[in-house]
């Protein structure tokens, strides 16, 4: 389950590094793949303050540094991804969870995963029951 948006960077040196991203655009992650960090990259990433903190920063990479290649891995915003996020009941019908499901703009599904955590938390911290996933989406319990 991905909730998070990858960016790829490929050097020109071969260095490659990997940033992501949660829903909200900040980043959660860097990591060196293959390579090291030069002095000359440390400098450009954390003293001239290019280290792209948030997603906006990344996107101006591919823009202005042409001798770097970005690849974006999109989050993975499937209904099946949506299933394996609540809590399961027998009792659900999963065909209409997909149709209502489907029906969510993009910037919906988003808010959706981004909210769906906090409120299984708190029902679980009330020990309350939760509402069918289809009428969890349908709704809109996690859109108040």
């Amino acid at each position: 389950m991905s909730l998070v948006r990858t960016y790829t960077v490929k050097m020109q040196s071969g260095d490659i590094w990997q940033f992501k991203y949660n829903l909200n655009g900040v980043l959660i992650f860097f990591s060196v793949l293959d390579g090291d960090l030069t002095t000359k990259q440390e400098k450009f990433l954390y003293l001239d303050g290019k280290f792209p903190w948030k997603e906006d920063h990344i996107k101006l990479w591919s823009k202005n540094y042409k001798t770097t290649t970005v690849e974006i891995g999109e989050p993975d915003l499937s209904v099946a991804n949506f299933l394996k996020l609540y809590p399961y009941n027998p009792l659900s019908k999963k065909k209409i969870v997909t149709e209502r499901f489907n029906k969510l703009k993009e910037a919906e599904k988003i808010r959706l995963f981004l909210r769906t955590p906090e409120y299984i938390k708190e029902k679980n911290k009330q020990n309350e029951r939760f509402p069918y996933a289809e009428v969890y989406i349908h709704q809109r319990w996690w859109d108040q």
